[in-house]
């Protein structure tokens, strides 16, 4: 990384003035000159450039004047340096810059109406700014074409070597999966070692090509970009909150891209939530069951012969007529409901005051009870808060992180890209504790390996250590004397030979993350489903809380503690009070000012304070009989759940299961009344990402058949 960061969050690079085009500019010292001639508004071409990964000057198009140099100098690889004068435009430019395009087409296909860029392509934009006609000197490539990969064809006919793709591969993604090699005459970009593409299949790389080299087998030859519609959106996999456009043409969705498929060639990595604006596999490819032929349209029933399509009208009388006799013949406790935490804001909103205020009950979660949950309580409890308290922006600047129990590449690769921008960029010193060998514990400084199940041992290690190296923060500490009496008390008992022993994790590999961890100025933690699932999650994540105030790494800036969500909206169904603790804020559902403030807004009493039946406590009742109906929102815990849990035998058990979802799960098999529900790809609203950002949902479609 050879440009960039010039200013770090520890050193703030000098500022410089030079002469553009005869104006006196300010910029950082050091900056790549292209980068602040961008920043002044002026454009530059340029096709192998971008914000994210350090300048490569293959294609010889950002071509500028330096005062004392005789031949134009590639901006993208100098740097701003003070009293440089430099010359954007001029005759001279103009003829080199064209000289270039040239070079480009001789070796490039004229195949422009079968190509899927054609209509976005940089090198054809270039070509017409340029007037560029002469092709007397072109050269035919007769390369096959690779489409070993399972998502991507590579085309290198039409590749111009630029490297964008190979260099955020490496620099951005950090995965290196790709490289040049001279074949047949030409350099050409192939997956490693010549082997069939193995990677992530982020698809990135197809994003920055500038031409046609890199294809979407799934869209290939099905489209030109004009004939497309582009939505933005967010995307509804994991709580990144990563913004995508779904293009459609006609009633389909035909491919899924983001702003760096759209690239402005000039940016800053932390303008946007997922900073270099990609997206994963999942975002990128994973859409095809928006137009899936298995989708539900119309509402179903339960008859004698089975489940039976209805009109909207009948399938609404005999929901509510069903759970109207439910609720007279056994009252409104007997009634719970549990809804997905992909669902909209407005939709989780709705969903727990209807349970609330209309049945009656407060047996009602999300799916965010899985682990979310259990981070939430943890720290409305120990610090008053409900997210995590660092920004993206914060985690990349990091100089320690703790992370635990989380595979963030594989559950959020965006949000992962922090971290290993942090690794690449800063040096970050990562301790990753995992009971599973994970792809960022091999980037990781300090990978550990902890026995499954051993997760909150190991952090009650990190405590004791900080206490016995005298790591503690006494400005932190000093204010709460009895607790950290109380802490060391705790842990007094423990011993470093037995929580070897149990973890596997030598004392010594204990004592250097705790001394890593305690010493950087700015440390945080992430923790995941890995420890949040577990039984012991909310206890787990106390010892979290208590690791960072003993060093101090609570309220102060660049620490914090961090969880990074699996659903689109997990903190969402915490923010509308979807969870029986919860009340929309959140709030507390036992507290009596909150508990009037809804009762006034709502028209309606709320269920007593005593506390409702969350996810699984709802599915032991359904077992023993004492609920009789349940409302399923987008859940399908029969295929979610393990068998252990028995599902289909509470399901069973229920007088009343009414399902509402795209799709006809296992789960809605079972049901006596379906409603057929619509994907975020139709729907309008908002989403709360796992930073508290709350974003919107625009639809791209319209619902399928009679779906809602």
């Amino acid at each position: 990384m050879g440009l960039k960061p010039v200013t770090t969050p520890d050193v703030e690079a000098a500022t410089i003035e030079l002469t553009l085009d005869g104006e006196i500019v300010q910029a950082r010292e050091g900056v790549s000159l292209y980068d602040v001639i961008a920043s002044t508004g002026k454009i530059v071409p340029a096709m192998c450039y971008h914000y994210t990964f350090d300048p490569f000057g293959s294609c010889g198009m950002c071509l500028v004047l330096q005062e004392g140099k005789k031949a134009p100098v590639r901006s993208c690889t100098a740097k701003a340096a003070a009293g440089m004068v430099i010359q954007t435009a001029g005759e001279e430019l103009f003829l080199a810059r064209k000289k270039g395009v040239e070079k480009h087409l001789s070796v490039h296909p004229l195949d422009c109406p079968v190509c899927d860029a054609d209509g976005h392509c940089e090198l054809q934009d270039m070509a017409f700014q340029h007037g560029v006609t002469n092709l007397a000197n072109a050269k035919q490539k007769n390369i096959p074409e690779d489409t070993r990969s399972l998502v991507l064809d590579f085309n290198m006919n039409r590749c111009i070597a630029c490297g964008e793709c190979i260099n955020i591969c490496k620099d951005v993604l950090r995965i290196d999966a790709l490289q040049f090699m001279k074949k047949g005459g030409f350099t050409q970009v192939v997956a490693k070692g010549d082997q069939a593409l193995d990677c992530e299949f982020c698809g990135d790389c197809l994003a920055v090509c500038p031409v046609g080299a890199i294809t979407n087998k799934f869209s290939k030859y099905a489209y030109k970009p004009w004939q497309l519609k582009k939505t933005t959106t967010t995307c509804n996999y994991c709580g990144d909150g990563c913004q995508i456009y779904l293009e459609t043409k006609d009633t389909e969705v035909v491919r899924v891209t983001s702003a760096l498929s759209w690239k402005n060639k000039w940016g800053d990595r932390t303008d946007t939530v997922n900073g270099h604006d990609g997206i994963c596999v999942r975002g990128r490819f994973g859409f095809q069951f928006i137009d899936s032929a298995t989708r539900l349209k119309t509402p179903l029933v339960r008859t004698d012969s089975g489940l039976q399509p209805s009109p909207w009208l009948d399938a609404l009388d005999m929901a509510a007529g069903r759970l109207a006799y439910v609720k007279a013949q056994y009252g409104p406790q007997a009634i719970a409901g549990l809804i997905t935490a992909r669902c909209t804001n407005e939709d989780l909103y709705v969903f727990q005051k209807f349970m609330r205020s209309v049945i009656g009950t407060n047996h009602l979660d999300s799916s965010a009870r899985y682990g979310h949950l259990n981070f939430v309580r943890a720290m409305k409890h120990a610090l008053g808060l409900h997210r995590m308290m660092n920004t993206s922006e914060e985690i990349n600047k990091a100089k320690a992180a703790l992370i635990i129990g989380a595979n963030i590449t594989e559950t959020n690769p965006v949000a992962s890209l922090r971290v290993k921008s942090a690794m690449g960029l800063y040096k970050t010193q990562t301790i990753v504790v995992d009971s599973m060998q994970t792809n960022i514990a091999k980037l990781a400084s300090h990978p550990m390996m902890v026995k499954p199940g051993t997760e909150g041992l190991f952090i009650q290690g990190l405590v004791k250590s900080v206490m016995d190296q005298d790591l503690i923060d006494e400005e932190a500490t000093s204010a709460f004397p009895a607790a950290l009496d109380s802490l060391r008390q705790a842990v007094g008992s423990l011993s470093f030979e037995e929580i070897a022993n149990q973890t596997g994790v030598d004392p010594e590999q204990i004592h250097e993350a705790a001394r890593i961890f305690a010493e950087a100025s700015r440390s945080i933690i992430i923790c995941g489903e890995g420890i949040l699932r577990n039984v012991g999650g909310y206890q787990y994540m106390l010892h979290l809380i208590d690791l960072a105030w003993l060093t101090g790494k609570l309220g102060r800036k660049g620490c914090g503690i961090n969880t990074y969500t699996e659903e689109a909206n997990e903190q969402g169904a915490v923010d509308m009070g979807v969870a029986p603790e919860f009340l929309p804020g959140p709030v507390a559902f036992t507290d009596p000012q909150a508990r009037e403030t809804f009762v006034r807004a709502w028209g309606n009493n709320l269920p007593d304070s005593a506390r409702g039946a969350n996810l699984m406590e709802i599915l032991d009742r359904c077992r023993t009989g004492e609920m009789k109906a349940l409302y399923l929102v987008g859940e399908n815990p029969l295929e979610t759940l393990p068998a252990s849990y028995h599902v289909k035998s509470a399901l069973a058990n229920l007088e009343v299961l009414i399902c509402q979802d795209p799709f006809l799960t296992e789960t809605a098999k079972m049901a006596h009344v379906v409603f057929p529900a619509s994907t975020f790809a139709e729907k309008d609203g908002t989403v709360t990402n796992q930073e508290g950002k709350v974003q919107f949902l625009r639809p791209a479609l319209d619902s399928l058949g009679e779906s809602t």
